[in-house]
């Protein structure tokens, strides 16, 4: 526990060095707590012992400690509210018509990385827990075929594969059958369960040689429990971090790791979460999570991944607004995909 000076001369620390990056003295907090120099220098030799300052070699001034930027968030960090500008600003980054998912969290991460200068990502409803709402299969020649499978949320999955020798016509459209009457509208977790349990016994009484058959379901499904995410301004993360470099160029160049990084951060009720790292690929940077509201589908995730020294009230305030626009803009997708009026409580 601290007392309510130290408190506040910590809040002071911390919203100090965010703006000018330079450690702070005593006399640079005079003006603002009602206390002698003396006094000043006692509370932060206090806050120095408890770890949440420390001095820097070269300035007799103090800097926040990763505790005292993970006390500063879990304790006293309030979202600013956001002005016209803000929201004008914002608002007018997602000018145009959006016809696609895909196209809509692409802007929504060049927002975010443009409005904080960290690197961005977005993550749709975990896959686990979206729909197959839809799936067509295009013979495209004598051996290629085409699958599109629509999930709930709009997004689209296709894929290409050489058609198996020993099926017929007859055979695809029963293997379309199959997968319309047994699969569309299960959750993506459910369809995985079932492709392993309830597929291979029906497959047997359709076909002749199920080998083939069951290896098409295979090949159309492998990718259907992958993350798709999407990202911008990745190279900003390389312009403050010094550890690990190799290390953490390689999970970044990996979607999938990426994604499971930000699930582990995310998995919590909290809309919110802040992960200040000092050990692991992330070491000293922080890991900062907003959840938004897909309507009447989920909950989505926007990431930044930043320095541990940056003003956290403004990167929170601003994510929690793009959170909010984003959910708006979503709102207005889903009736041109939908082509229903939902009515906004």
């Amino acid at each position: 526990m601290i007392t309510e000076r130290q408190q506040q001369i910590l809040n002071l620390i911390v919203s100090l060095y965010a703006k000018e990056h330079t450690p702070v003295g005593s006399n640079a907090l005079l003006e603002q707590i009602k206390a002698s120099s003396a006094t000043i220098r006692n509370d932060m030799k206090v806050l120095e012992n408890l770890g949440l300052i420390q001095k820097e070699h070269t300035s007799s001034g103090r800097v926040p400690s990763i505790s005292g930027y993970k006390y500063f968030i879990e304790n006293v960090l309030r979202l600013e509210e956001f002005t016209q500008n803000d929201l004008f600003e914002i608002m007018s980054a997602f000018d145009g018509e959006f016809y696609r998912l895909s196209d809509l969290f692409e802007r929504a991460s060049e927002i975010l990385s443009s409005l904080t200068g960290l690197t961005s990502f977005v993550l749709n409803v975990p896959q686990s827990e979206q729909v197959l709402q839809s799936f067509e299969l295009v013979t495209l020649d004598n051996h290629s075929i085409l699958t599109v499978m629509g999930l709930a949320t709009g997004e689209i999955r296709t894929n290409q594969f050489v058609l198996p020798k020993s099926m017929s016509e007859q055979d695809l459209q029963i293997f379309t059958h199959l997968i319309k009457e047994r699969l569309v509208g299960k959750k993506v977790l459910e369809v995985h369960y079932a492709l392993r349990t309830e597929i291979p016994q029906i497959v047997q009484r359709y076909f002749k040689v199920t080998t083939d058959v069951l290896r098409l379901f295979d090949t159309v499904f492998a990718d259907l429990l992958t993350e798709k995410l999407t990202s911008s301004g990745r190279e900003h993360v390389f312009e403050f971090a010094t550890d690990n470099l190799s290390e953490l160029y390689k999970i970044l160049s990996d979607d999938a790791r990426m994604a499971q990084e930000i699930r582990a951060l995310t998995n919590t009720e909290e809309m919110r979460s802040v992960v200040i790292d000092n050990v692991s690929y992330f070491a000293n940077l922080t890991l900062i999570s907003q959840k938004f509201v897909i309507p009447y589908r989920g909950l989505g995730t926007l990431t930044v991944i930043g320095p541990v020294e940056q003003d956290y009230q403004k990167t929170l305030s601003r994510l929690d607004l793009l959170a909010k626009v984003l959910s708006m803009k979503l709102m207005d997708y889903y009736r041109y995909l939908d082509g229903n009026h939902y009515e906004i409580s």
